[in-house]
């Protein structure tokens, strides 16, 4: 929730703002671009929820697919194809610890260290992307909106393909623009010049689009724009209103109550919104802030994430000896130079599962809280829809992991014919996928909940039944037996079809 409030609502609103004032050449302040565009895309979010942001999400990705493969196209045209891409392998390797960074004071680039090493990928980057995909309300709430584990499944793992070739549209533009800036490359007659590594892909398009086209590529950037702001307030307001309202401050409030709150939250968090985003004018570079604010807001969530998964013995006050632990240390790792901030992040996550641990075993320590021994943690699945997991989910996964690991040789050895065996392989596994079918047993939600109100009618018969015998059977029952009353978990369990009526 904080990180929504301070980072990802704030820097989509400025990014876009930047975009939007770049192609067009706008001549108004960066905050009252960037302020209309909050207030669309809040009232969106607001009065609409989160089936209008699901539906807008569709439309604007369809837009954002064909506008993003455009503009890498275009450039790679104005630089002579792949072969120009490929001409320059240093600009594409993705492990590395040194590269030409682009300075905003001399508008030159120089060698240095890039903002994420090739290092940190197996540290802090990777739990990062752990939280964003798997605890990130904004990702998760999809997922959960789906009709089976089955289907839902299907579009997580369609969602890592185009993951997997997202860097096209996203990365493959800015080594383009470096590229052309390099080898004084004149754009229909123009030269690129750029001053903020931040203003390269709007400057970019300005230069390689064709004039007819900004209007639709600007209709689309305004699209994907509220399409992630709407869902990153939708989301904060649907965390608002049920993980810390309806819990704590009122726990009986109704569901429009509720509603209405969250609401009203969201309205607040747009304010909010609308008066950091243009300080981030002022940031040397978005991306790097932006995974900085992420860190931040996502160790206590990751930690406790992890420590569930893998554990099944510490409980709620583990979870805030590692929120208070992790903090703590976290806060105290920005005060030093070295390591990397994301080598930092992992030892930080380090610490705070250590003290986890040890507040759920340790037992002196948990005197000193005043806290009794923990409840180990026993699972049970009750679902009204079926959580049969995908047939291909596994092979699937397979071919994602083949794939990343023949873009990262083919861009790490800058060799154009295995980027291109890449290219045709994931054409080829997504075709695969979107023609498989979403494996789904016939599984009848309707008679799911009306089987489970059978099983509570006849729990509450068994509780009347032995409510009207117990006066004659006190008499002659012992302690021990009276004290052996029907429970409404055992006429439940009593109620319950056997295993060969579960079968059929």
């Amino acid at each position: 929730l904080v990180f929504y409030a301070i980072g990802l609502c704030p820097s989509v609103l400025y990014t876009g703002a930047l975009g939007i004032k770049d192609i067009f050449e706008f001549d108004l302040p960066l905050w009252m671009v960037s302020t209309v565009i909050g207030i669309i895309g809040a009232s969106y979010a607001i009065f609409g929820g989160l089936k209008a942001v699901a539906v807008s999400d569709c439309l604007n990705g369809i837009g954002l697919i064909i506008v993003g493969l455009w503009v890498p196209i275009a450039a790679l045209n104005a630089v002579g194809g792949l072969s120009g891409l490929f001409a320059e392998p240093s600009f594409l390797r993705p492990l590395v610890s040194e590269s030409e960074i682009f300075e905003d004071h001399t508008l030159l680039r120089s060698t240095g260290e890039p903002s994420v090493p090739w290092h940190v990928t197996i540290t802090g980057l990777m739990l990062q992307n752990l939280y964003y995909w798997s605890t990130n309300q904004l990702i998760v709430q999809r997922a959960l909106a789906a009709r089976s584990l089955a289907e839902g499944q299907k579009g997580v793992l369609f969602a890592a393909f185009m993951k997997v070739v997202g860097f096209v549209m996203l990365c493959i533009p800015g080594i383009l623009g470096a590229i052309i800036m390099k080898e004084g490359i004149l754009v229909n007659g123009h030269k690129l010049d750029i001053n903020k590594g931040d203003a390269v892909y709007p400057l970019l398009v300005r230069a390689v689009m064709p004039e007819w086209s900004l209007g639709f590529f600007a209709a689309v950037l305004l699209g994907s724009i509220l399409s992630t702001f709407n869902s990153a307030l939708n989301s904060a307001s649907t965390l608002f209103g049920l993980e810390i309202y309806k819990i704590y401050i009122m726990p009986d409030a109704t569901d429009e109550r509720v509603v209405k709150v969250a609401s009203v939250f969201g309205v607040a968090l747009s304010l909010l919104s609308f008066a950091v985003a243009p300080q981030l004018e002022s940031v040397a570079s978005i991306f790097e802030w932006l995974q900085r604010a992420k860190t931040m807001a996502s160790l206590p969530i990751i930690t406790c994430f992890i420590m569930g998964i893998a554990t099944v013995l510490p409980d709620a006050f583990c979870a805030k000896v590692g929120l208070v632990v992790g903090s703590a240390a976290y806060i105290g790792g920005q005060f030093l130079s070295e390591p990397h901030f994301l080598h930092v992040y992992f030892i930080c996550l380090l610490i705070a599962v250590a003290a986890m641990l040890a507040a759920a075993y340790v037992r002196p320590l948990r005197r000193c809280f005043r806290q009794g021994p923990p409840v180990a943690f026993k699972d049970f699945t009750d679902a009204v829809v079926d959580i049969e997991n995908w047939p291909m989910l596994y092979p699937v996964i397979g071919s994602i992991v083949a794939l990343v690991v023949l873009q990262t040789v083919a861009l790490q050895l800058g060799s154009m014919a295995l980027f291109i065996t890449f290219l045709a392989c994931w054409v080829a596994a997504t075709g695969t996928l979107l023609a498989l079918p979403s494996f789904r047993p016939a599984f009848d939600t309707t008679a799911k909940v009306a089987s489970k109100a059978a099983q509570l009618e006849a729990a509450n018969g068994h509780m009347e039944q032995a409510d009207s015998a117990a006066p004659s059977a006190a008499d002659s029952a012992s302690p021990t037996a009276q004290t052996h009353a029907a429970t409404p978990a055992d006429a439940i369990a009593a109620a319950a079809p056997t295993a060969p009526e579960v079968a059929v």
